[in-house]
């Protein structure tokens, strides 16, 4: 018996546990689909929802697996992080797959980014790049030696319309729609429409496809949200770097929305260069895009300059407003700390955000990333290697400025961008066309007012 293991455990992440946006593991769930596709016996572990990792001895005792995959899906935000709480959890999965007897592989980012990690756990292999078609090929009884991806090379891309459809039903999606419903009224599935991206932003990790692009057919995208809507799903995550990259790919996938008779309504990540072009965003709301998350980073063009990002201050702007043009919600990711950032550098990101008023913030320090370009750079400063939990928003180099200042900071932009927020739903309110989010946003308000005097205050105090 095969089995594949996902050992991202929700209880080890606070953040992600307080926002109640758990994901089910669509890469295990794709990878266990080819694997039982090819006709061989394959079992999946989701440790999502498991206390921690010692839960995973009785799933040994229950399968008696022969070969055990533990496989961080390399769709999902956590796993990307490379994060060290969980770093622990799967390496004493290893020992507890290795005790009970069976082979023992692991893949996903950080096993790629520090494969040493996960031998000395015990593993007997470390599959780097893409794991289908290796896994696939090590069901089949192939020995781990001669596989692709276990020596200095990572394993070759695959043929994204060989994919099959994940394999849901060895997962317990009603858990995950009873929590996105508990907290947030709906309930949100992962598909992934492409994989790779070949910008050169240089904090951000590639361990797995590096700066490639691979992507699907649109028909398959379009059934394989239909199919998760027939599953009970509300919404769809599309859990690529950048959806639709290469907007003739876009135009199509609105074709083929149109003649399947839609889709549920999207949330995806998109650049800000490429939101800004009117076409893009038209085909982005008529194919049901509701909410649209760019890489905004920073608003100071020296700052976008020294990450290679290739975007300036003015598409974030336009993006935004395009958005706003066309009924879809925007998120900014933003970084403070950035090698080179100063005060003024700080300032200008606050200032944008209050310009502008994008939907939803998410705010970090910078984060050196095993791999990056960014890491190499402060590689020498470096007391710890990774985060424990995901926005832990430890600096783990020599920031332009301290701790305190970036904790304050990121206080004062989160606060200030709850009032816009506020502001707005009462508008809405008074105009009748308001949601329960909205009730609770102008209830929050006073407390954000009554701290902001604070946080500028030791922002300030800090800077100095």
């Amino acid at each position: 018996m095969n089995l594949v293991a996902s050992p991202y455990h929700l209880a080890l992440d606070p953040y992600a546990s307080a926002e109640g946006k758990p994901m089910p593991p669509l890469g295990p769930a794709t990878l266990a689909a080819r694997i039982r596709r090819a006709g061989h016996p394959v079992a999946l572990w989701d440790a999502t929802f498991q206390a921690g990792p010692s839960t995973f001895r009785q799933c040994l005792e229950g399968v008696r697996p022969s070969r055990v995959l533990l496989f961080a899906d390399h769709h999902a935000i956590p796993a990307k992080m490379c994060l060290e709480a969980q770093t622990r959890a799967a390496t004493e999965m290893v020992r507890l797959a290795r005790a009970a007897g069976a082979e023992v592989a692991v893949a996903g980012p950080d096993a790629s980014d520090r494969p040493a990690v996960y031998r000395d756990a015990g593993a007997h292999a470390v599959l780097r790049g893409e794991v289908d078609l290796p896994a696939t090929r090590w069901a089949a009884g192939e020995s781990l030696t001669s596989l692709p991806g276990t020596g200095a090379e990572p394993a070759p891309a695959m043929d994204l319309d060989d994919l099959p459809a994940p394999a849901w039903d060895l997962v317990d999606l009603r858990e995950y729609a009873r929590r996105w419903r508990a907290r947030h009224g709906a309930w949100e599935a992962p598909v992934s429409a492409a994989r790779g991206c070949p910008y050169r932003c240089n904090w951000c990790a590639k361990p797995i496809w590096g700066r490639t692009l691979k992507l699907r057919q649109p028909g398959a995208v379009v059934a394989e949200a239909r199919d998760l809507a027939a599953r009970g799903a509300d919404r769809i995550w599309f859990t690529d770097d950048i959806f639709a990259l290469k907007p003739s790919w876009l135009r199509k996938f609105r074709e083929a929305v149109e003649r399947a008779g839609g889709i549920p309504p999207y949330r995806c990540l998109a650049r800000a260069d490429l939101l800004r072009e009117p076409a893009y965003a038209d085909d982005l709301a008529a194919t049901g895009c509701r909410e649209v998350w760019i890489g905004a980073e920073s608003g100071s063009d020296s700052v976008l300059e020294r990450m290679d990002k290739d975007s300036t201050v003015e598409d974030i702007r336009e993006s935004t407003r395009r958005a706003h043009e066309r009924g879809i919600r925007i998120g900014w990711f933003l970084q403070l700390g950035y090698p080179g950032e100063t005060l003024d550098d700080v300032r200008a990101t606050r200032n944008l955000a209050r310009a502008m008023a994008p939907d939803e913030l998410g705010i970090s320090v910078s984060y050196p990333l095993p791999g990056t370009p960014f890491h190499e750079r402060v590689k020498a400063q470096l007391k710890e290697t990774n985060w424990q939990t995901a926005m832990d928003n430890r600096l783990l180099f020599d920031a332009p400025h301290s701790q305190r200042f970036y904790d304050h900071s990121r206080e004062v932009i989160r606060r200030e961008h709850a009032v816009i927020q506020a502001l707005a739903s009462a508008g809405r309110i008074a105009r009748g066309r308001a949601a329960l989010a909205d009730l609770r946003r102008l209830l929050a308000a006073p407390k954000h007012l009554a701290r902001l005097p604070w946080e500028h205050l030791q922002m300030a105090l800090a800077a100095t």
